[in-house]
């Protein structure tokens, strides 16, 4: 058996970096940013000597076609550059942060590299590269020197100043980055929260703003003025800090450490205005702006700001790799959002009226979906109701404990009329979820009863003997028309027409089959369907068909018209029926609205002769 090593071929290991591992040459900015960073903190951590002030300058010059980023960190000695800087995945940072970690674990945290990459990045937009360095711990500066090939230059050159300069001969592809505004935003996307201040060009003033909003010494103001700079929102509805959260284990419990923030937008419209997304940093490195993953499925009225070293970066530190550390994180953070919104309705209704009536949908969707969820807001949800927005505890002291609801946006308005005529208030719940929201709620609170208006809300009708009004049903009867006597309010309208919950569906369904729209076995099962409604009620389908005229013996016109009967009863009973009809906007095909508009004419025509 032999045992060989491995062939590296530099320039196609190159060529797999610039196509496959990261989505934009920028990176390499970032990489070479970062290894200046923890350059810095590798000589504050090492060498001790008063008086350092850390820095990294980064300088552009378009007519060089140069990009060139200089620090006064730690440096590098000949050794390190052979086992650190030329070796493919070894990483000195990862091995301080190590030592560190239990010696010194807040200087350990500010180091990012790890995987030994990063300075290998420079080639993706660099035909070469030179480095010019000297480390703390030697008076021999050393300059490095490579074009990309398996080959590199190593030779001994004076340097007065502690630390290391990257000098990169752009590639064509890469000259976008000797645009200043492109270069100062690649800064501020990468390391804006980088305690070292980073200059560009000489400027007086750092590029990266080097404390995040959270750490300011007015949090509130910098975290506002940040979502107006980054998430272009001027206003928002509610701001979340993110703080340490302890997860218990069950044989212990984990410290998940967290800074940032959420924030609720004023809106959001389910499948075209969510949200849900997260700008991710670890340890002040930027990560990724659109990971919509960590906050909970419920939360897509949700963004925010989060950084966690526990969270653990791809190979291309673009995104997230989803293990334990990961699923600890999304846990503790919707524990701290969960408590949260407790506390806003709990302590601020105005705000949380604010984001139920922003993002109803929303909340509505992930209540019927997350019982954990429901159980903490499901009282605190505004529901639109003929009285304005109202909570069901609310509602349900202005009800005895029933639930009056109509589920369809159009042709509920008359409903929503008979529940106001007995004071009874209504819920709109032809919105997305309110429906399931209330059987939900219904289910677990047994003594509350739900009526569903569009096909129950004859139960608002008090029933009367038809002899009261006789010879006006007579009228509608001749016609074909069902029509009954009942007793309702509001006393102002004379009559309405009600259909069966499921008129609808049989209409559809007998139009189909007539019109020969369905064929074989499926026809077969809509005709069986018609016939098993037509076997549960006789009148069922001539009920869905045409509705049911109800007369209010408790209008004055109706009271009128069967104490004075007169030769003109008939026009006004047309006008009555095909009025009621339109108004309650259901099962009317354009042909039945063109003969009801008709009817109407004919009888106003007569009414006025």
């Amino acid at each position: 058996m032999q045992t060989n090593k491995f062939q590296l071929n530099l320039s196609g290991l190159l060529q797999v970096l610039a196509e496959h591992l990261y989505s934009t040459r920028k990176v390499a900015i970032r990489e070479l940013i970062q290894n200046a960073h923890d350059g810095c903190v590798r000589r504050q951590s090492e060498d001790r000597r008063p008086g350092y002030r850390p820095r990294i300058n980064v300088r552009v010059d378009a007519a060089a076609r140069t990009i060139s980023i200089e620090d006064n960190g730690a440096g590098l000695t000949e050794d390190e550059i052979a086992n650190y800087l030329t070796t493919i995945g070894n990483s000195y940072t990862r091995e301080l942060g190590q030592k560190l970690q239990l010696l010194s674990p807040d200087e350990a945290s500010k180091l990012i590299g790890q995987f030994g990459l990063g300075f290998l990045s420079a080639f993706l937009i660099a035909s070469e590269v030179t480095l010019t360095t000297r480390s703390y711990k030697s008076e021999q500066g050393l300059r490095w020197f490579c074009d990309g090939s398996e080959y590199f230059q190593l030779e001994p050159l004076a340097r007065e100043a502690v630390g290391t300069l990257v000098e990169i001969k752009l590639k064509p592809e890469a000259e976008f980055l000797l645009d200043d505004a492109v270069m100062a935003e690649s800064i501020r996307r990468y390391a804006d929260f980088l305690s070292i201040p980073i200059y560009l060009n000489r400027q007086i003033e750092p590029v990266n703003l080097m404390t995040p909003p959270w750490e300011a010494s007015d949090p509130a103001a910098a975290i506002q003025d940040y979502i107006g700079r980054v998430f272009h929102q001027q206003y928002v509805t509610a701001i979340i800090p993110l703080h340490d959260q302890i997860i218990d284990l069950g044989h212990d419990t984990l410290v998940i450490p967290m800074q940032g923030f959420v924030f609720i937008p004023a809106s959001s419209v389910v499948s075209f205005r969510e949200y849900g997304d997260m700008i991710v940093y670890i340890r002040k490195m930027f990560i990724t702006d659109d990971h919509r993953h960590l906050l909970p499925p419920w939360g897509r009225f949700f963004r925010g700001v989060i950084d966690c070293p526990l969270l653990q970066p791809t190979a291309s530190r673009e995104n997230l790799h989803e293990e334990e550390n990961y699923l600890a994180v999304q846990q503790a953070l919707e524990s701290q959002l969960l408590a949260a919104l407790r506390k806003i309705a709990q302590e601020q209704p105005d705000v949380w009226k604010q984001i139920v009536s922003g993002h109803t949908e929303l909340v509505l969707g992930w209540v019927i979906a997350n019982d954990e969820f429901f159980a903490q807001v499901a009282d605190s949800i505004l529901l639109r109701t003929t009285r304005g927005l109202l909570s069901l505890p609310d509602y349900l002291k202005l009800t005895n404990n029933t639930v009056y609801f109509v589920s369809r946006e159009m042709g509920s308005l008359q409903e929503q009329l008979l529940g106001e005529g007995y004071e009874v208030p209504v819920i709109d719940a032809s919105w997305f979820g309110v429906s399931a929201f209330l059987e939900k709620y219904a289910a677990r609170h047994p003594n509350i009863k739900l009526i569903q208006m569009d096909g129950d809300s004859r139960q608002l009708l008090r029933p009367v003997s038809d002899e009261a009004c006789e010879d006006l049903l007579k009228f509608y009867r001749s016609r074909g028309i069902l029509a009954q006597a009942a007793a309702f309010k509001p006393v102002t309208v004379p009559g309405v027409v009600l259909y069966p919950r499921n008129a609808e569906t049989i209409n559809s369904a007998r139009r189909a089959l007539d019109a020969g729209e369905l064929s074989g076995p499926f026809a077969a099962m809509v005709e069986e369907y018609l016939n098993q409604q037509k076997a549960d009620d006789t009148g069922l389908l001539q009920q869905a068909e045409g509705g049911v005229l109800y007369l209010n013996i408790s209008s004055p016109l109706i009271r009128q018209m069967i104490d004075q009967p007169t030769a003109k009863n008939e026009l006004a009973l047309t006008l009555i029926h095909q009025i009621a009809r339109l108004f309650a906007a259901r099962n009317l095909t354009p042909a039945d609205a063109g003969l009801a508009f008709h009817d109407v004419t004919q009888s106003i025509q007569g009414l006025i002769r």
